[in-house]
């Protein structure tokens, strides 16, 4: 089993051993971690210490002081055995057996260790253009619909025309009447008729007019 030794200034050493097959373990001042490190310059989650294809790494988890190796600040560290770690200001030695590192060599390793000048040199990823929805209104949405124009009511200037033009209509009827009654008792007066001649007044009694009544006496 891989071991882990923390030495904190002024304290004794704290060993730890973890299975070779564990995936992750957290390393840091929280009392939640699989490694607690109980110093200042350790953030509550400093890093995790990852199995990985061939071995171990230890990465930094955005911890206030960070990880080193050898003095050169990192992001990712690759675990082999004597390497010279701190996480903020504790030693951290991992030490694998001979044993250990033999079944190691079966696996293919492919290097992790990234510098943190260089992990925040990295760029960053193009977000993509968010996609315009194309889909319908589900049932249940109001759907803004276009404002109807309210009804044209009737004017009562339109209704004064109206009645203007059935007046003039009215006298326009009157008016012809009147001429034609007007030439119909000329002509009665002309042919022998007295009194009072109506051309309305003949029309309800059914009297014909005198010319057409001293023919029927003729043909008589």
């Amino acid at each position: 089993m891989p071991r882990v030794a923390i030495t904190i200034p002024g304290k004794n050493p704290q060993p730890y051993r973890f299975q070779i097959d564990r995936k992750k373990v957290t390393v840091g001042r929280a009392s939640d971690n699989d490694i607690i490190i109980d110093c200042s310059s350790v953030s509550s989650l400093h890093c995790t210490m990852e199995r990985v294809e061939g071995g171990y790494i230890l990465r930094d988890r955005h911890s206030t002081n960070g990880i080193t190796l050898d003095q050169d600040d990192m992001a990712v560290i690759d675990l082999r055995n004597d390497n010279e770690v701190r996480v903020g200001d504790v030693k951290f030695e991992y030490t694998l057996s001979n044993d250990e590192l033999d079944e190691l060599d079966d696996e293919e390793f492919v290097p992790h260790a990234q510098k943190t000048s260089d992990a925040s040199n990295e760029p960053e990823v193009e977000k993509k253009p968010e996609k315009k929805s194309n889909k319908k209104p589900k049932v249940g949405t109001p759907v803004p619909r276009p404002a109807t124009p309210a009804p044209v009511l009737a004017s009562s200037s339109s209704d004064s025309s109206f009645l203007y033009g059935l007046a003039l209509f009215v006298c326009g009827i009157l008016s012809f009447y009147a001429g034609l009654d007007h030439s119909y008792s000329g002509k009665q007066r002309n042919a022998g008729r007295e009194n009072d001649v109506s051309l309305l007044k003949d029309m309800k009694e059914g009297r014909p007019p005198l010319s057409e009544a001293a023919k029927e006496e003729k043909t008589k």
